[in-house]
């Protein structure tokens, strides 16, 4: 009967042993997985919001290939864009020609184009994004009608 009880209880030291080195592994393995799957979720949102960007743009652009409309009203389009996703539009450039100019001095057949610039540390869900920098950026070109 002894030999049952000391059986016994060195079964349930290696398994307290056992418990231990699960943790430790769990602890190790987990800690990278959840790292990917932030990265991963990241990932997705700089997509999305490139995304967000290039429709934007494209709205503002549409407004702007208009006779009359002005830099006001193209800016006024992409933050309608841009705005119900939380994401403020400071950096809003409108080229006519490649010309850093106002959009109602364009002429019929001009290229108009409005790029749309984010910062990267605005835009992300993580709090510990201070090693991020840099922009996202899109751009949409038509022709004023």
């Amino acid at each position: 009967m002894n030999i049952a009880v000391s059986e016994i209880r060195a079964r349930a030291r290696r398994s307290r042993g056992r418990r231990a080195a699960a943790m430790v592994e769990f602890a190790i393995v987990g800690t990278a997985f959840f790292i990917l799957v932030l990265g991963l979720v990241e990932l997705g949102r700089a997509f999305m919001v490139q995304h967000l960007l290039l429709d934007a743009a494209r709205q503002g652009v549409r407004v702007g290939i208009v006779q009359g409309k002005t830099n006001a009203d193209i800016t006024t389009a992409v933050a309608s864009v841009m705005d119900p996703a939380g994401i403020t539009s400071d950096h809003i450039i409108v080229t006519v020609n490649d010309g850093v100019v106002d959009a109602s001095t364009a002429t019929s057949g001009q290229d108009i184009t409005v790029r749309v610039y984010v910062d990267v540390n605005s835009i992300s869900w993580l709090p510990f994004t201070n090693y991020l920098s840099g922009y996202l950026s899109a751009q949409y070109t038509m022709r004023r009608q």
